[in-house]
């Protein structure tokens, strides 16, 4: 079974990737500090077959969404999902450019 995992907002990843959780309490990750704008960026491309909430599909029909996540691949093969963050970090970047042009 997996360990546990507390809920945290995407604002918090550049945060919490430097810290790991061991019995209950986080501690800093060894090693230098990741900075996720620094390591690659990777896509991988899911599909969702749930059944539409719509219509009720045709037997034999199904009908699948894609699904696109996001990953970062940091030093000593570090892989985190950014899929949420990225889209963040897009909206600020496009708020400081408006911010620019005024």
């Amino acid at each position: 079974m997996a360990p546990l995992v507390r809920v945290f907002s995407a604002e918090d990843l550049p945060d919490r990737v430097n810290t790991v959780q061991r019995n209950f309490q986080d501690k800093r990750r060894k090693g230098p500090a990741v900075n996720l704008k620094e390591c690659a960026l990777l896509e991988m491309m899911q599909y969702s077959c749930n059944p539409p909430s719509e219509d009720i599909p045709q037997p034999g029909v199904i009908v699948c969404q894609p699904v696109v996540r996001l990953f970062r691949r940091c030093a000593g093969g570090l892989t985190i999902e950014t899929s949420s963050w990225e889209r963040l970090e897009q909206e600020a970047s496009k708020s400081q450019d408006t911010s620019k042009r005024s």
